[in-house]
């Protein structure tokens, strides 16, 4: 997958573990985060809200793990024309989806084109 010229060089793509893997390079696990769905104020079928994206992302380990593959995803981004690194959850419409829309507007400001793909939204 070649990107034309102005095209993102990194996919960033949220996906769910019970539907199969993607066509990626690389795969993350983010299920050992909290899961949002799993609190009484939202439920399995809940859309990603402004609160929702606030509880994910506010927990401690959704810190470090961000603070850790940022530099990464950089460093692999700058090895190859085109990465796919694809981040998996349960069913991949919060945890992994909340991660990669953070992943994305970190990696924008860093100056690395993204395109975001949520396979299961």
């Amino acid at each position: 997958m070649t990107p034309c010229p102005g095209e993102a060089k990194v996919t960033l793509m949220s996906f769910g573990f019970k539907y199969g893997l993607p066509n990626a390079n690389y795969y993350f696990d983010v299920g050992f985060l909290k899961n949002p769905a799993r609190e009484k104020q939202w439920n399995f079928f809940a859309n990603p809200s402004d609160e929702m994206r606030a509880f994910v992302l506010a927990q401690g380990q959704t810190l470090e793990f961000l603070d850790k593959v940022v530099p990464l995803l950089e460093y692999l981004s700058g090895i190859d024309q085109h990465q796919v690194f694809a981040f998996g959850c349960s069913a991949g419409r919060h945890r992994s989806s909340i991660v990669v829309d953070e992943l994305s507007r970190i990696l924008n400001n860093k100056g690395i084109a993204t395109h975001v793909v949520h396979r299961d939204l």
